[in-house]
């Protein structure tokens, strides 16, 4: 197992209410809800600084839980899009260094890789 993945699974074993762990392009993006933000964020043996950790909390809104600076968004505005189970697409915003001076803001489509998902539920 990798480092990431552990660390995830470390994520996941300390906040079961955590619904999947995506691997993204500097960061893990967790589908779980405000509650578990909350909890994350008192979790400070947990804490990486060479890893964003991002919540999404009601399907879209998503805020870091870590981190000197807040940082938060929407997955619509990355234009989220799941493609299979396991795989899915988002768009970062850069500026677009334009011979080392600063260009235009420029999207860049990016790819999401599904570290772990919670098992379905069955009902009795």
């Amino acid at each position: 197992m990798d480092e990431i993945s552990t660390f995830a699974a470390r994520l996941v074993a300390c906040c079961l209410d955590i619904r999947s762990v995506w691997s993204i392009e500097h960061a893990l993006l967790l589908f779980a809800d405000e509650r578990t933000l909350a909890h994350l964020r008192k979790c400070e043996d947990l804490r990486r600084i060479d890893i964003d950790v991002l919540v999404v909390t009601d399907g879209d809104r998503f805020e870091n839980v870590w981190g000197p600076r807040k940082l938060s968004g929407s997955l619509g505005r990355w234009a989220w899009q799941q493609v299979s189970p396991d795989v899915a697409y988002y768009d970062e915003s850069r500026w677009d260094d334009a011979g080392g001076q600063a260009g235009r803001v420029v999207r860049v489509r990016r790819k999401a890789a599904l570290l772990w998902r919670a098992r379905e539920r069955v009902a009795a």
